[in-house]
């Protein structure tokens, strides 16, 4: 089972590398992560919360599967709301209001497609180590 390994591994380093994004987005403003859409102070309880994580993965790597599907699936919500949100706050304006960006420029349409791609790959990849582990998985059905 050198594949469950290697992305077990390659998540647990992920989640540990949550300093870096966050230093990217907080310091140099450049989101790598879906968090944008959270206010700052917000943003640094995800950032530590999604380290925590890593450190539970590297302290108990069975449970690596569900702290991945966990992290993609709220990056995935974070991303359709980051979306949804300005759609959905458009009718509650005023007419004195700024004009509300609704749509995404170029550059986030990308990002979104390709997040978006990444999480749910990443969430059906976990799902499955997770169920195979728990024998539930396609194979022994």
């Amino acid at each position: 089972m050198p594949g469950r390994f290697d992305r077990s591994r390659w998540v647990t380093g992920y989640l540990l590398a949550t300093p870096l994004f966050a230093g990217l987005d907080l310091v140099l403003g450049m989101p790598v992560r879906v968090a944008t859409i959270l206010p700052e102070s917000e943003r640094l309880a995800y950032y530590a919360g999604v380290f925590a994580l890593g450190l539970l993965c590297r302290a108990r790597p069975g449970a690596t599967p569900w702290v991945g599907m966990l992290e993609s699936a709220s990056n995935l919500t974070l991303l359709l709301l980051s979306i949804l949100l300005p759609i959905w706050s458009f009718p509650l304006g005023s007419p004195g209001d700024p004009p509300v960006q609704i749509g995404l420029t170029p550059a986030g349409a990308a990002n979104a497609l390709i997040s978006g791609v990444a999480l749910v790959v990443s969430f059906h990849r976990h799902e499955a180590t997770a169920l195979g582990r728990r024998g539930s998985g396609p194979s022994s059905g």
